[in-house]
């Protein structure tokens, strides 16, 4: 069933991130895979402290954003479906905004605020400097354990198919079969 969701998810992932914006994936360094990444991430829409380790045993996805960002903003409801189908007791999805004002980040929140993901603004680009963010959008997949499983900038539809294989990896992995 999951082999059935991962090509349902690289379906629409292809369909929302243009090729284009793989080339910038190259000019940023990535966290190294394995490493812890820094905890502390912000607050939510509703001033909640949200970190990373709150969530130990299950995937975190922090993914980086902006509302004037096509392909974030396409992103950020496909992450939501793959959370809902997922299940919240394996995966966490955490959206950071990364320069937006607060009337475009509200305006893109508002309409996402249904969704089973986690919202943060980082309006003084606190979070964005920790993870050494230079471009969206990012996406930083931890594992179970908190350590960092991959880490993907500027990617586009040739990076779907291994985004998915990544992320269905670390979601299996320790999972009793």
């Amino acid at each position: 069933m999951r082999n059935a969701f991962a090509l349902g998810v690289a379906l629409a992932l292809c369909a929302a991130l243009p090729a284009a914006a793989e080339e910038k994936a190259r000019e940023y360094p990535a966290l190294a895979v394995g490493a812890v990444p820094f905890d502390e991430l912000g607050k939510d829409i509703d001033g909640n402290k949200v970190t990373i380790s709150e969530h130990h045993g299950k995937v975190v996805i922090v993914s980086f954003w902006a509302s004037w960002c096509g392909p974030c903003r396409k992103e950020l409801p496909i992450l939501a479906n793959v959370a809902k189908r997922v299940g919240p007791e394996h995966l966490k999805v955490i959206s950071i905004n990364f320069h937006d004002e607060q009337k475009p980040f509200r305006i893109v929140a508002d309409a996402l605020k249904t969704l089973p993901i986690t919202i943060l603004r980082d309006a003084n680009g606190k979070a964005a400097r920790k993870f050494d963010v230079r471009g969206v959008p990012r996406m930083i997949i931890i594992d179970r354990d908190g350590k960092v499983a991959a880490d993907h900038t500027g990617y586009g539809e040739g990076s779907v198919e291994e985004i998915v294989e990544e992320l269905n990896r670390v979601l299996l992995a320790g999972q009793s079969t």
